[in-house]
């Protein structure tokens, strides 16, 4: 069986592959594999938009996984007509964010962004009111992998956590799950809102200024999902209106955040820009769910980790 990776992967991590048995490995970079390299390739380790074509009018190709959690660029549909199997590396930054997550929140209260830019103008002074994370209410909308570690971060530092996600399955690090219906409802509840959704057709815009209107006063906005759920417009006006406290943005529509956009210049905004999924132990992450799904799929016939519902798009 011909395996093909375009992740650049460490002569450890290919030992491991070879290991597998039946398995033949080829690894190219995805800026010198060309068509033919894909002859007779079963299973291809991340994604190529320059032979998007050829990829899907392979012949033999049964399963693709990406390195990342998003598919949102990925053509969904075609694949899911050619009945090619689609997996991801979700859960392989969940630390990262997670941990990131964290420090906007005590960044937030203890206003440190400010107190930086303080430093570089070589001034000592307060920048009050210092307020606390123990004791506030979390509100985790989108709970997979990266929602639940928030949660048991958040726990650990004396927060409740509210969930929000479409099924109804509980999470152990959640105090309380709702359903998406009632997320509006549920908003005034919460101190933090954190946004972890995915891009879907159902998401995009999701938060607008309906929303907005719905958190309390003195709630923070923060997404680390991505930027077209919300409605940049509309954030910022809650902003301006001081309709909500404050926010955090690692994700943004456009990306690059446009220079002019006002959110720049607001001192209760923390905009960071997309790298919370970063991290040098990322590669090694990722490359563990795909190896585990590999010797699945060598084993059973299948994949079991990840595996993308084409008509929920995530």
């Amino acid at each position: 069986m011909k395996v093909l990776s375009l992740v650049n992967l460490t002569d450890h991590q290919k030992e491991r592959i070879e290991k597998i048995p039946g398995v033949e490995l080829a690894v190219i970079s995805p800026k010198e594999v060309s068509a033919e390299d894909l002859l007779d390739v079963e299973v291809l380790y991340d994604w190529t938009n320059s032979l998007k074509t050829d990829i899907l009018n392979s012949p033999s190709l049964n399963w693709v996984q990406v390195v990342r959690a998003g598919v949102d660029t990925l053509p969904l549909r075609e694949l899911s007509e050619k009945g090619i199997t689609l997996t991801t590396g979700s859960g392989a930054n969940a630390i990262n964010i997670a941990e990131q997550t964290i420090a906007y929140m005590l960044m937030l209260m203890r206003n440190m962004h400010l107190t930086v830019l303080q430093q570089a103008n070589r001034e000592w002074k307060d920048v009050e009111p210092y307020d606390e994370v123990y004791g506030k209410t979390v509100m985790i909308v989108g709970v997979g992998h990266i929602g639940s570690l928030i949660a048991q971060y958040a726990k650990a530092l004396g927060m409740r956590t509210i969930g929000v996600r479409r099924s109804d399955q509980s999470d152990a690090n959640i105090d309380e799950m709702i359903p998406m219906s009632d997320l509006k409802d549920g908003l005034k509840h919460a101190n933090f809102v954190i946004n972890a959704l995915p891009d879907t057709p159902e998401t995009s815009g999701l938060f607008n200024e309906e929303l907005f209107e719905a958190m309390s006063k003195k709630a923070f906005y923060i997404n680390i999902g991505r930027g077209k759920t919300t409605n940049m417009d509309d954030l910022v006006a809650a902003l301006q209106e001081r309709k909500i406290a404050g926010s955090a943005l690692d994700v943004t529509t456009p990306e690059p955040l446009n220079a002019d956009s006002p959110l720049w210049e607001m001192k209760n905004v923390i905009i960071t820009p997309h790298n919370a999924g970063m991290s040098v132990h990322y590669g090694e992450r990722a490359f563990g769910i795909f190896k585990r799904n590999l010797k699945s799929y060598v084993e059973n016939g299948e994949v079991v980790e990840n595996v993308v519902d084409f008509k929920e798009g995530y």
